[in-house]
């Protein structure tokens, strides 16, 4: 596995381990709702039209344009500005870990959720998968689907190609329920203060970004000397 390939897959890894975290973060601090995911939300808003329940309406209308706020954000950023949405996405996930552990247990548990919602859905659109896997760091259900496949593949049709393929889904969800178990073993003690911990991970993924893309820079120019000097000789 080269370098570019390796970095990835630590990048992934850790997002997936921050993925799990603030999933169980979810769960346990505000009545087993789960921030990462629109599904629940959107069927709790369509009951609470048909029972004329208009506030929990009006929370989950704003739990929903956040969560499509930060998609529009991951799409229209990079065609407009020189953003790296990556970087922001590590940034806003700090920021809304900072914030949960402010608020309070009693409060309308989807409104405890709506930086969850915001954060989680940034860092889904700005990271999709790795070394050419296509892998959701804020779920597991489809990385179980795809872990399943490709050991089915390997054990059952023999089929040595999909090894790879197994590791690195078997890897994912290692991660993201490690940050499962982590963040319920922090949860016993720091209770709401539990989502500080969050900063951790992400400060972690953050000097490997950084270092990634100096290192990057640094082969760029690299390159260019090169070049030059061909050039140079050739002339």
């Amino acid at each position: 596995m080269d370098e570019t390939a390796q970095y990835e897959t630590r990048l992934h890894y850790t997002l997936s381990f921050i993925g799990g975290f603030l999933g169980v973060y979810a769960i346990l601090a505000r009545c087993d709702f789960l921030g990462s995911a629109q599904t629940s939300n959107m069927i709790y808003l369509v009951t609470g039209i048909l029972g004329r329940n208009f506030y929990e309406v009006l929370l989950r209308v704003g739990a929903m344009l956040l969560y499509m706020a930060a998609v529009a954000l991951t799409v229209y950023l990079p065609k407009h500005t020189k953003i790296n949405i990556q970087v922001m996405s590590i940034c806003v996930t700090a920021v809304a870990a900072v914030i949960l552990g402010f608020l309070p247990l009693d409060m309308n548990p989807i409104l405890g959720l709506y930086p969850i919602f915001f954060a989680t859905a940034f860092q889904w659109c700005s990271f999709k998968g790795a070394r050419g896997f296509s892998s959701s760091t804020i779920f597991s259900t489809n990385n179980f689907r795809q872990f399943t496949a490709a050991l089915t593949e390997v054990v059952l049709n023999q089929n040595e190609e999909q090894k790879d393929k197994a590791r690195f889904f078997g890897g994912t969800l290692v991660s993201f329920h490690a940050g499962v178990a982590v963040s319920f073993l922090l949860w016993q003690m720091f209770h709401v203060h539990d989502a500080w911990f969050v900063v951790i991970p992400a400060v972690a993924a953050g000097v490997q970004m950084v270092r990634h893309l100096a290192a990057e820079k640094e082969k760029g120019r690299s390159n260019t000397g090169k070049s030059g000097q061909i050039l140079r000789a050739g002339l």
